[in-house]
């Protein structure tokens, strides 16, 4: 028998399984991706006299409860992506950051995904929110210069994702791509609202509806959309108050507490999300202007406007910024005339009424200076200062009577993807 013949086979057999076992593992971490992002903060305030947040969906800041934060800014989040074959894929993302409870993870994003051809795509699942522009990616520090997005324009947004589906259409145009998205879906989040932002509100099975069209070519993106979202629960303290406000005893004092009853209400009532922005990048520069509106008929989730604008440029490794940003209520606040001292039960009321309806007015500016200094490969160092002046409540907690409505924080944050 020929045994260097055999030999010789079995090296060259060997080698061929070898290859293939390596062409299929190559093909599956191919289509197998796991990735990551992370932001590890510590904010400090001038005052004690108030608390900071960095957006409605979390219950605790810093100012009054503690000096220094760790926790304001700092989170962590893992994706895996599925992609089968070319036309298909898949995305899970869960992401654990301060909300209502401390760091408690959380499932952002879990959809499928069939893309066609270069034109069409279509998702469905667990999606991001992406009404404002750079909304779906505003957890990833390490994508954009500044330690938060500013707070007075990302901060009031009540939701993060959706359970539903979108498609998007795109299109070449000019020298650029045109691109319109739909989507549909429910609300899932459950923000803070209240006088003293202790109770919690469930967005769960709210109907939502959005669109948006964008235009991006080498150096400008422009971006115009809106959203509207239906509550699907009440909230029970804004039920008794409701209640009580359409007791006949009240209609003696003031006959349109019944109409001011129905305006304090949550289910079935709508609020819109209109948004247009625009960002420009060229080389070390990069500028963005962004504006928003939100239209309520709500005493409870009043109408805002709100905008920010921001330049960077970048020398080297290091990145100076400054950011301007602002939000107004856009609405008068109704009136509830009742007599004080008559009877405790009046007064609560009236009490319960003033909170409620001054208590989510937003009325707040911050003007910030930051460096970003990118020392190591997909690593960076933030260092940012916030001047806060405010009038009204929405954005803060645990709000001092001695409060003169401003304040300085003081931010470094290290950012890192994977």
């Amino acid at each position: 028998m020929n045994y260097k013949f055999l030999i010789t086979l079995f090296a060259l057999s060997s080698q061929l399984l070898i290859s293939a076992a390596q062409a299929q593992i190559d093909e599956a971490s191919k289509s197998f991706h796991i990735s990551g992002y992370g932001t590890l903060g510590a904010v400090h305030s001038s005052s004690n006299q108030v608390d900071f947040v960095r957006s409605l969906l979390q219950r605790d800041g810093v100012g009054y409860s503690r000096s220094i934060d760790f926790g304001m800014d700092s989170l962590l989040g893992l994706q895996l992506d599925l992609r089968p074959a070319d036309e298909f894929g898949a995305s899970i993302q869960a992401v654990s950051r301060r909300g209502q409870s401390e760091f408690q993870p959380e499932l952002t994003w879990a959809y499928a995904r069939y893309t066609p051809n270069d034109t069409v795509q279509m998702r469905a699942g667990r999606l991001g929110f992406d009404v404002y522009l750079l909304a779906d990616s505003r957890d990833v520090g390490y994508s954009y210069q500044w330690v938060r997005p500013p707070i007075e324009y990302f901060g009031p947004l009540t939701l993060s994702y959706l359970d539903g589906a979108d498609a998007v259409l795109k299109t070449p145009l000019s020298d650029g791509v045109l691109r319109a998205k739909l989507y549909v879906g429910k609300a899932r989040e459950k923000p803070a609202i209240g006088g003293n932002y202790s109770a919690v509100f469930p967005l769960t099975g709210s109907p939502l509806l959005g669109a948006y069209l964008e235009y991006q070519n080498q150096h400008w993106q422009f971006r115009a959309g809106g959203a509207r979202l239906r509550f699907n629960n009440e909230f029970p303290q804004m039920q008794e108050l409701a209640d009580a406000l359409r007791s006949p005893s009240l209609q003696y004092f003031d006959p349109n507490a019944a109409a001011l009853a129905d305006r304090i209400t949550f289910k079935d009532k709508t609020v819109d999300y209109l948004s247009a922005g625009v960002a420009y990048d060229n080389g070390p520069l990069q500028a963005q202007l962004m504006l928003s509106k939100l239209k309520s008929d709500l005493i409870a989730f009043p109408q805002n406007i709100a905008g920010y604008t921001t330049i960077s440029y970048r020398l080297k490794q290091w990145t100076p910024y400054i950011t301007y940003s602002a939000i107004r209520p856009n609405t008068s606040t109704p009136v509830l005339h009742l007599p004080p001292g008559i009877d405790p039960n009046l007064d609560a009321i009236a009490h319960a009424y003033r909170v409620t309806s001054e208590g989510q007015l937003a009325d707040q500016s911050t003007v910030s200076l930051g460096l970003r200094y990118d020392f190591a490969e997909k690593m960076d160092l933030k260092f940012q200062i916030d001047h806060i002046r405010s009038k009204q409540n929405l954005l803060l907690r645990n709000v001092q009577p001695s409060w003169n409505g401003r304040a300085t924080l003081f931010s470094i944050a290290f950012d890192f993807v994977f």
